[in-house]
């Protein structure tokens, strides 16, 4: 099944509290790891979001001890299989597996794990970032309220309220079969589709047979048809006019139920509820409803399909150019973070031999490791800020095994100017407060930029010579290094490739330090390789 690692991690993180990432950005991260699906493209991408986390083999009898819930194989055919595993009152539920048994006593599972564990760990300083802004989920609440209270305040018989159920229902599985069709996978609704013999939904749903016009199939109809029934319903209640929508949906269903047992040969779990719950709605229209309708009636009802139609088929093309260019991007990002590509690069880039570390400069990391970045940066520099935030993730994941030298590439003709005024402050705050403070400061002028703002809260820098002469010392070496422009960064002496973004920088320091480690012999020293 697709997507099963992204739900797996997902599914972890929800349940630990933890959610300071973007949902389809994890899924981007996990699914370009070159090797991709594995705890490696787990770890590595919790890593990148800075979620505290740790791999590690266990002893089967510290089951009692792991969290609630954590990241485990299972054997599977004499084969490991990734799973969310959570422990339930003594019992032990997996999440996202092929497995026909989802629930274990603690001896049943110890028999098919294979005790090696991703665990996540709860920092109260992250909290969920909701995807949506604040408009957005106000406007949802307003439609969701008004349609209830429309609702509430309406008289109800049994026929009308079935009729809306029904309607509603056939909207959800209407749902379902659309993301059969967009080729969007699910282990709830794959398992239900195998629910009866020789069945395969994604054959029938997306079979030409199905598809009623050029971009219009059964599965659109569906939406279109229950969607248009569910919405004058809710606007102009259960009048005379749906006789003719339900009992044209028939057809349909005698079309659908031929296609399947005599043209594809094959049956749509989906495809049958849908058709039985038209059925239903032909009935209760049948029961409830006279046999003529208002002519008066029909230009709402017209207007309400017509209007939603329009509506669903615009959200639906979005939908799959937004899926194509996903599938696009992911493609370009295995590509851009192929590690023989970027090694290529890296070697055309410009060397720099001169690496060493001025008196009184930021230094940030761990000063003694000799894997060593040198950042140049400028804090009026827009793309500064992607770069910066970037040392930040690198030095969260990584930080006690290389280091990194801050440079700040500001004008030193007038000390009195911005720039120069905050990169002096910066370092007073750096050598007075820490490494912390410093990456808190800078972070948060990239954050906003406005001068006047950040000045008020970090108060102004006293021009202190010492660190005037450190700004000369890096503006002459980035002069003589040949380094005009910001952000630059010197990774043991060669700077990083201009062909990628700091998106990747993350994801190659890794593999750069990776194969850095395993050149040092066991006494400390490098070897050339």
């Amino acid at each position: 099944m697709k997507n099963t690692i992204e739900k797996i991690v997902e599914t972890v993180l929800i349940q630990n509290r933890i959610g300071n990432y973007d949902k389809k950005d994890l899924e981007l991260q996990l699914q370009i790891h070159p090797n991709y699906p594995s705890f490696q493209s787990i770890t590595d991408t919790l890593d990148y979001f800075d979620i505290d986390n740790i791999a590690v083999e266990v002893p089967v009898d510290a089951l009692d001890q792991l969290p609630e819930s954590f990241v485990s194989l299972v054997k599977k055919d004499e084969q490991d299989e990734i799973v969310a595993v959570t422990k339930k009152k003594g019992n032990i539920e997996i999440n996202h597996t092929s497995l026909s048994s989802k629930k274990f006593s603690l001896e049943q599972f110890k028999e098919i794990w294979v005790p090696k564990v991703i665990a996540v760990e709860y920092n109260a300083k992250q909290s969920f970032a909701p995807n949506r802004s604040f408009i957005q989920t106000f406007l949802a609440i307003t439609l969701a309220a008004g349609m209830l209270i429309a609702l509430i305040n309406r008289s109800w018989s049994l026929d009308q309220a079935l009729f809306l159920l029904v309607s509603t229902a056939g909207l959800v599985f209407s749902f379902f079969a659309l993301r059969e069709s967009l080729g969007i996978q699910s282990q709830a609704i794959h398992q239900f589709c195998t629910s009866v013999g020789n069945s395969n939904c994604g054959d029938v749903i997306n079979n030409n047979s199905g598809k009623l016009f050029k971009g219009f199939t059964l599965s659109d109809a569906g939406i279109a048809f229950f969607g248009s029934l569910t919405l004058y319903q809710i606007f102009f209640g259960f009048t005379s006019i749906l006789l003719v929508p339900a009992l044209i949906g028939v057809p349909f269903v005698i079309y659908s139920i031929y296609s399947q047992g005599f043209i594809i040969k094959k049956w749509c779990a989906i495809c049958i509820t849908i058709g039985a719950i038209s059925l239903v709605l032909a009935a209760i229209a049948l029961r409830a409803l006279p046999l003529t309708f208002e002519v008066s009636l029909l230009p709402a009802f017209l207007m309400i399909s017509a209007l939603f139609t329009l509506m669903y088929l615009f959200a639906k093309e979005k939908v799959t150019e937004n899926k194509q260019y996903r599938s696009d991007n992911m493609k370009l990002n295995q590509f851009k973070r192929d590690g023989q590509i970027f090694d290529y690069l890296l070697s055309l880039s410009d060397k720099v031999s001169d690496t060493a570390t001025f008196t009184n400069e930021i230094v940030l990391g761990n000063p003694n490791s000799d894997f060593k970045v040198i950042s140049f940066t400028n804090p009026m520099c827009g793309y500064c800020k992607d770069a910066f935030e970037a040392y930040t993730r690198v030095l969260k994941a990584m930080g006690d095994k290389l280091q990194i030298v801050i440079r700040l590439g500001v004008n030193l003709d007038d000390q009195n100017a911005e720039p120069t005024q905050i990169a002096l402050r910066l370092m007073e705050i750096y050598h007075d407060q820490g490494s912390e403070s410093f990456i808190a400061a800078y972070s948060e002028w990239f954050a906003d930029r406005t001068y006047s703002k950040w000045i008020k809260k970090y108060n102004a820098p006293k021009n202190n010579p010492m660190y005037v002469e450190v700004l000369h010392k890096q503006s002459e070496w980035s002069n003589s290094n040949h380094i005009p422009y910001t952000p630059a960064s010197v990774i043991n002496g060669k700077t990083y490739p201009k062909k990628y973004t700091y998106n990747e920088f993350f994801h190659f320091i890794g593999i750069m330090l990776e194969k850095h480690t395993e050149t040092v012999s066991g006494d400390g020293h490098t070897v050339e390789v």
